[in-house]
């Protein structure tokens, strides 16, 4: 009797384990130049120790089976067989390289039998040619397919630069939009693009400052949107943007009140921007919301900004091109203003309906910065002099 049990024990040890479609699934990972990663998610049972999987090829590299815990399970492979040591893992995941896709004339086929129904995802920009079976389910690039033989083709979409010519105040510029979406019903009006796109594929636009100042609103079938200053120089602008669907996208310029703009003419922090090498750097982009979201939300802060800057842009022109022709200089002001700039920050605790708050706040920091750049070296100064 003991021997018989020992036999059926050692039998459940090695019985490989059967696959079962309600259980598993197979996902299919195609990359743009046709290399497929292959992912079985398993659902072994705990008493087995060993299980079997049938690959889609015997034409695999680069085998990984790992369980729950990430503890990386040992494998042999045979033929397109491959046997796992679970070691009672609740659930396995065994993945692979494997050549199953062809390119015949720039249409990509992919072609394998699949033991459970499987998830083909295609690359980015695919369009789908034919199929040899019902999908199951399908959205954008991705298909479940059921088992069986199964055959997909597809061509990939190429990302396209696309150039238009626009005309303002009798000159001509050039805007240029990359996506891999087709660009319909494209219009230029003062301060305002907007073009159709036919896909949710990201949009990169690159804009002449010229036409559209760098602060704009970006609507998608008339709704607001996120973008992203994607790089900014003295001439052009690049904004991503991500379109949620297919649709028309509007790119205005921001209109700025009046009293704010006359206030903040200028408009830049040309020393800084020199400083730290764009508009886009972190401490630009401060200096920038602390004026706009805070001092010119106030009386005293826009009466304080109007003096500011007719006194600022009377000599920052200057030291801006200075600091470009001169790297040692631009460093020397970086290490004298990062500490101002810094100092900048209590701002943001400033009470926008108080204008007490933000005469007391601007008060403490032109206090902390006299301490800081004429205080502090002054003290050293004396306290040397004693000494000698």
């Amino acid at each position: 009797m003991k021997y018989y049990i020992f036999l059926m024990v050692t039998f459940l040890l090695i019985l490989p384990l059967s696959i079962n479609a309600d259980k598993n699934n197979l996902v299919i990972t195609i990359t743009n130049d046709g290399e497929t990663k292959i992912t079985h998610n398993l659902k072994p049972q705990s008493t087995v120790s060993t299980i079997s999987v049938q690959s889609i090829s015997d034409n695999i590299s680069n085998i990984l089976a790992i369980d729950e815990k990430g503890i990386i399970l040992d494998t042999v492979q045979q033929g397109n067989t491959i046997r796992i040591a679970t070691l009672g893992a609740n659930t396995v995941q065994l993945s692979y390289d494997s050549k199953i896709t062809t390119n015949d004339s720039g249409i990509w086929k992919v072609a394998y039998t699949g033991n459970e129904e499987s998830t083909i995802i295609l690359p980015t920009l695919s369009e789908i040619v034919s199929v040899n079976n019902i999908p199951l389910d399908m959205n954008d690039d991705v298909i479940v397919m059921p088992s069986g033989q199964i055959s997909v083709s597809y061509t990939i979409r190429d990302i396209e630069t696309q150039n238009f010519q626009v005309s303002s105040d009798g000159l001509t510029h050039t805007i240029q939009i990359m996506t891999g979406s087709k660009i319909t019903s494209f219009n230029y009006e003062s301060g305002m693009i907007s073009f159709d796109v036919d896909d949710d594929f990201p949009v990169l636009i690159m804009i002449p400052n010229l036409l559209i100042s760098d602060t704009v609103e970006i609507f998608f079938n008339e709704k607001l949107i996120e973008y992203q200053n994607y790089f900014q120089d003295d001439t052009t602008s690049w904004i991503r943007i991500e379109p949620p669907s297919i649709g028309t996208i509007k790119i205005m310029e921001k209109i700025i009140p009046k009293e704010i703009s006359q206030s903040s003419q200028g408009g830049g922090c040309l020393i800084a921007t020199a400083t730290y090498g764009s508009e886009l750097t972190p401490q630009v982009q401060q200096l920038r919301e602390i004026r706009d979201n805070s001092l010119l939300q106030t009386e005293s802060g826009t009466s304080f900004m109007s003096i500011f800057n007719d006194v600022y842009y009377s000599f920052s022109p200057t030291i801006a091109d200075y600091e470009r022709e001169n790297p040692v200089f631009k460093e020397t002001v970086k290490i004298v203003i990062t500490p101002m700039i810094s100092s900048l920050s209590m701002l943001n605790h400033v009470d926008m309906n108080s204008e007490n708050s933000v005469l007391g706040y601007g008060i403490s920091l032109i206090v902390l910065n006299l301490a800081m750049y004429i205080g502090i070296p002054v003290v050293a100064v004396v306290g040397i002099k004693k000494k000698l």
